[in-house]
């Protein structure tokens, strides 16, 4: 016989199912579309959920606005009349593609409708005119990821590179399956073209460099501290969806495939890198505060911070296209929103008009998910000042004549006369950085006194 449960017995499953869920109207309800087997177990790496008997097994999404974990239930239910033989309280989905296997039978909340945003385009400094000896690295990480995660992390990304003048090349992203991709809202993969990012309604600019998983983002830790100097710091996100361990003892940050990680793997990872100057993290999942002490114990950087949305025991808001949290301190941390927009009013800047990881943690933490409940902590006041920005370096400045402030572009482009003229001007700007000067300036410098010889 057939294990495939037919439409008449799914109608009629789905109706008891409903009615035992009355009192919560606002859940999402999902069922099996096969009988399970007895011993079948759902959720293994976080409630371990063990049919008891053949069952078909209705999935009850009780907060379907919060990122997982968060307040769920399993109930197995007789095939043939619905009456539920055993109901399971539990944290986890089945899967964080669990849409594969289970259709949806009733949506008390609808999904997030994603809406695209006005299209403003800020003007940027190409980074490559900037030269910094103490460097910033950043290790951006989603696991199961909804489409708002990779939105995220896409956001956080171009703060990174375009405002901050962070190299690419800095920059190790970890992603769902390796790729783009992410769930859709009735978890089942994503399937076609990512379309555009909805922050500007522009393609996509982040590089996928691998799978988010424990030991891709173990990896990325670990080949990070290869290249970290005493001078470098490290910035390190963290997004998608958190657990709670089986004993309740310890949060975990989730997976695309594969067991989760702990606080005690992360600390582990953190305890592993050479001395370095700074270290800041925030992370957006759910039970994200059971991460903290283990950041503060375990860092090997003199100034480190931690910010996170929730604490050990809370569940992380969702949004429509962004995680409430996340978007609020990357706004901060952009001093703006993400299509370019004011923030009204703006984070607090220090004396050297920057914003620091405590100033984006104070406006942010009233502006994330009502259920949120942002932590902070820092292992000294410097902590607390490290900001993204690049330490004061080598730049040529070029005369004022030709720079147009809106947007940034040279006008016009100078002749080989005006180019002639500027010549001494720079070699002997060049000339003031004797002192440390690298290779690729010593070089630079080389053919801008080559290029003037040429010229006279």
């Amino acid at each position: 016989m057939s294990n495939v449960i037919s439409t008449e017995a799914a109608n009629l499953i789905s109706r008891a199912a409903r009615l035992h869920t009355a009192d919560t109207p606002a859940s999402n309800v999902y069922l099996h579309h096969n009988i399970v087997p007895r011993g079948t177990v759902f959720s293994p790496e976080h409630d371990h959920i063990v049919v008891a008997q053949d069952s078909a097994v209705t999935f009850i999404d009780d907060e379907p606005t919060k990122n997982w974990g968060h307040k769920c239930r399993y109930l197995m239910q007789d095939a043939r009349s619905g009456r539920v033989l055993q109901e399971v309280h539990a944290l986890m989905p089945p899967s964080f593609a669990f849409g594969v296997d289970f259709k949806s039978v009733h949506i008390g909340t609808p999904p997030h409708i994603v809406s695209d945003f006005p299209v403003l385009h800020l003007p940027q400094l190409p980074p490559w005119i900037f030269f910094n000896p103490s460097q910033w690295y950043a290790i951006l990480y989603a696991g199961a990821s909804n489409n708002r995660h990779l939105n995220d992390i896409e956001f956080l990304y171009r703060t990174l590179v375009h405002t901050y003048k962070v190299p690419k090349a800095n920059i190790t992203v970890l992603n769902y399956n390796g790729t783009l991709n992410y769930n859709n809202n009735d978890w089942t993969p994503h399937v076609g073209p990512v379309g555009n990012w909805p922050g500007d309604n522009t393609p996509y600019q982040v590089k996928i460099d691998g799978k988010g998983t424990r030991q891709a983002l173990l990896d990325a830790i670990a080949a990070v501290g290869k290249k970290l100097g005493a001078n470098d710091k490290l910035l390190i996100h963290t997004n998608n969806h958190g657990g709670r361990t089986p004993n309740n003892k310890s949060s975990t940050l989730c997976a695309y495939e594969g067991p989760v990680t702990l606080p005690s793997d992360f600390g582990a990872a953190l305890a592993a890198l050479p001395k370095y100057k700074g270290l800041m993290v925030m992370m957006e999942q759910c039970f994200a505060g059971g991460f903290i002490d283990a950041v503060i114990q375990k860092t090997t950087a003199t100034c480190t911070s931690i910010a996170t949305a929730v604490d050990a025991f809370t569940s992380s808001d969702g949004g429509p296209n962004f995680d409430p949290y996340a978007l609020s301190w990357i706004r901060a941390m952009a001093n703006a929103t993400e299509s370019g927009g004011v923030l009204v009013p703006p984070p607090v800047l220090d004396a050297n008009n920057h914003v620091t990881a405590q100033s984006a943690f104070d406006w942010s933490k009233t502006r994330g998910g009502p259920d949120d409940n942002p932590q902070y902590k820092q292992n000294a006041m410097c902590g607390g000042t490290l900001t993204l920005a690049p330490d004061p370096g080598f730049t040529i400045h070029l005369p004022p004549l030709y720079v147009k402030l809106w947007p940034w572009e040279i006008l016009p482009d100078p002749g080989p006369e005006t180019v002639k003229s500027l010549l001494p001007t720079l070699v002997e700007q060049a000339g003031r950085h004797d002192v440390g000067v690298p290779a690729g300036i010593a070089e630079a410098r080389a053919a801008v006194a080559s290029a003037a010889r040429s010229l006279h």
